[in-house]
């Protein structure tokens, strides 16, 4: 109870300050989000506690990748095997990688190796637009992997006169990134087209206090990513279109307590996605949306140079065609569509072991928002069958109720569930073809504070997670072994707070394992951030502070411990398109590990220098 005090407690702090600085900013909140429910609607609108991380903010946060980004968000928590490009995991709401879906620009990625998680590590932010994210059970929205949440990046998109944009940075362990592009609008067609390129030197990522055995060299990175977007109105309200993004990674890692050192570790990833869309205004309250899409990965890691040599190659390729419909009733809105996913994985390793297999995902689905007076619902059910699996109907029940013109009530209940890789089920040494489908029910309510240019979301929840797919080291097969179950509060704040530009968070959690009563591994009950932008003169100044609380680690490694980390970042304005960028990583050179054994990155500066078209 006393936990419960303290969070609504710092979860009220953001009102307060709101009556202490009357200079908070007085215009409207206006940012639009698509993926709480598949069409367009104001942010504080949304049911599921929903953010957009808009390019305004990815460049004052002078983040590099994806999970530098997300790092700061209520509910996020990043795990990775060293530096830049090594191997990461995600945690949303307790959920692991697995269980988080990912969509660019609507393309829902997919891995179906033995690792089931896209690599977050590669995806570079040169080419993004914005981020949206869903926390919660939306598997009746989007189907298989949506138990923790939904993470939508939106790739640069061209509007207005045409304008190119460019930067270029170096700092510590021999980094350096640079990126170009050109994007706009001539008469109907829209278009943006881009390239990036990073690359560093890296550090030994092992830690020899605790590896002493492992190779001590470097371990480097180097990433290329490119976006290319075009599209053009036919007719009013009838837009054809394309869109291909990717990066190709190549990185260096350590063994994990298993090398030499002598032996040298090597890999890439290679990650392609395109769509043809079509977006047709069949009537004033009709819209139709027709989308075909490919997304590949590519993934090969090479030990050949070691004590026991070994490499081997993993692709997946998903094909998806979704039809979905917007249809306006009065103040109602209803969704409904179908959709087909084909996914494939073919791998391959030096011991001549080979996995090839296919299947199909079919889906129906529908949906219905709207609001009366002071009520606001959203109603979401979904159908999905996979080959060889049972079919699976999920679905999602929210509410909302206008308590004044800045507080909301909301509140929801939802089912999800999560498809095992194929790899998973027909890996020769691990696969288990009698895996069933992990389920998740989930229960949250919340309360939403707007006023002026900010918003406070405070939301309490409940997950729980039936035949958990995890590898069984027991039977060395990936079997349904467990349940697991988190509940919390998640507190988030955007806004301005006299003149500055402030995000905020607080999680505060329990994810355990129902088997053992342990909590789950590498996960935090307590996070929280504090980022602050304060714009002086033609000066932007701006610093964040992270707390990542205690984590086990494995069963046979100690417990990880607390870390808080400060960054520092300046900016400025040259000319009205030209501006110098500094940063200033772990300003005090915190000693942290989010893995056993893996060392993060020291105190390290960069500097740069950007140009945006006027």
């Amino acid at each position: 109870m006393k936990t419960f005090v303290s969070c609504a407690r710092l979860a009220a702090l953001p009102v307060a300050l709101a009556a202490a600085f009357p200079s908070f900013a007085q215009t409207q909140l206006r940012d639009v989000v698509v993926t709480a429910n598949r069409s367009e609607q104001l942010l504080t609108e949304a049911i599921p506690h929903t953010t957009v991380i808009g390019r305004d903010v990815i460049g004052r946060s002078q983040a590099i990748d994806l999970p530098s980004l997300l790092s700061s968000e209520a509910g996020f928590q990043f795990t990775q095997n060293g530096g830049r490009g090594t191997s990461a995991n995600l945690f949303l709401r307790g959920s692991a990688s697995i269980q988080v879906l990912v969509l660019i620009d609507g393309v829902p990625l997919t891995r179906q190796d033995t690792t089931g998680t896209v690599s977050l590590e590669h995806m570079m932010l040169d080419q993004v637009e914005r981020v949206e994210i869903v926390r919660g059970n939306v598997s009746a929205i989007y189907g298989s992997g949506a138990i923790g949440g939904v993470i939508q990046v939106f790739t640069r998109q061209g509007q207005g006169t045409p304008k190119g944009f460019a930067q270029l940075e170096a700092g510590s362990y021999g980094s350096v990134r640079a990126s170009a592009g050109l994007s706009g609008q001539m008469g109907d067609t829209r278009f943006s087209l881009g390239v990036g390129r990073h690359r560093t030197d890296g550090f030994s990522s092992m830690d020899v206090t605790q590896y002493p055995a492992e190779n001590p060299d470097a371990d480097g990175y180097r990433n290329t990513n490119y976006n290319f977007a075009v599209s053009h109105e036919l007719a009013k309200g009838n837009t054809l279109g394309l869109r291909a993004q990717g990066s190709d990674g190549h990185f260096a890692f350590d063994g994990g307590g298993f090398g030499t050192v002598t032996d040298v570790y090597a890999g890439s990833n290679k990650q392609d996605t395109w769509s043809i869309f079509s977006h047709n205004q069949i009537t004033r309250d009709w819209r139709s949306e027709l989308t075909f899409s490919h997304g590949s990965e590519r993934s090969i890691y090479d030990a050949t140079l070691t004590a026991s040599p070994y490499d081997s190659e993993a692709v997946t390729r998903s094909r998806t065609l979704n039809w979905t419909n917007n249809v306006v009733f009065g103040s109602w809105l209803v969704t409904a569509g179908a959709e087909h996913q084909h996914q494939v994985i073919d791998a391959t390793d030096s011991s001549a072991t080979q996995l090839n297999r296919e299947r199909g995902v079919r889906a129906l689905f529908a949906g219905l928002s709207g609001s009366v007076g002071a009520h606001s619902v959203q109603f979401n059910v979904r159908r999905d069958a996979a080959e060889g699996l049972a079919p699976k109907a999920t679905g999602y029940a929210g509410y909302g109720f206008q308590l004044t013109p800045d507080w909301k009530l909301i509140g929801s209940a939802s089912s999800a569930f999560n498809l095992p890789p194929l790899g998973y089920l027909y890996d020769p040494y691990s696969g288990n073809a009698a895996l069933q489908h992990e389920t998740a029910r989930s229960a949250e309510l919340g309360v939403q504070w707007t006023q002026g240019g900010q918003v406070v979301r405070a939301t309490v929840f409940k997950t729980h997670i039936s035949n958990l797919l995890q590898y069984d080291f027991s039977t060395s097969t990936f079997n349904n072994v467990t349940n697991a179950s988190n509940k919390g509060l998640e507190v988030s704040y955007s806004g301005k707070v006299a003149g500055a530009d402030v995000r905020s968070s607080l999680t505060l959690q329990d994810p355990v394992d129902e088997g053992t009563g342990q909590r789950l591994i590498r996960r935090a009950r307590t996070m929280a951030s504090l980022g602050v932008s304060l714009p002086l003169g033609q000066w932007i100044l701006g610093g964040d502070l992270r707390y990542t609380g205690a984590r086990p680690d494995t069963p046979t490694h100690p417990a990880l411990s607390a870390y808080t980390l400060a960054n520092l970042t300046a900016r400025y304005t040259l000319t009205p398109a030209i501006a110098v960028t500094a940063r200033l990583e772990n300003l005090f050179d915190r000693h942290y590990q989010t893995a056993y054994g893996y060392n993060q990155a020291g105190r390290s500066a960069y500097v740069g220098i950007v140009w945006n078209q006027k």
